[in-house]
């Protein structure tokens, strides 16, 4: 009897371990931005490229005039939209 318990015990931690290895590897891939698909500038980039100071930055980031994602504690700005931008204010000229 003890030897079946042990045995199921086992097992279920067996797949305890498979689960737990499935989420984490479904959480990194969440996190991670995919660079091979979109590339990002960083916030000193972005504020490079348009010539602002790190308030301002802050302040477009919270009225949400441009797009961006965090990764940790960096925040990341898709490159897409800023070409997208230069090139719509480049036609209206």
């Amino acid at each position: 009897m003890k030897n079946n318990n042990i045995s199921e015990n086992q097992d279920i931690d067996l797949l305890m371990l498979h689960v737990l290895t499935e989420l984490l590897e479904i959480l990194r891939s969440l996190k991670r931005p995919n660079t091979s698909e979109t590339e990002y500038l960083d916030s000193s980039d972005v504020k490079r490229l348009l010539n602002i100071s790190d308030s301002t930055l802050n302040r477009m980031r919270k009225q949400k005039k441009i797009p961006f994602i965090r990764f940790g504690y960096k925040i990341f700005y898709p490159k897409s939209f800023f070409i997208n931008a230069m090139q719509q204010k480049n036609n209206m000229i």
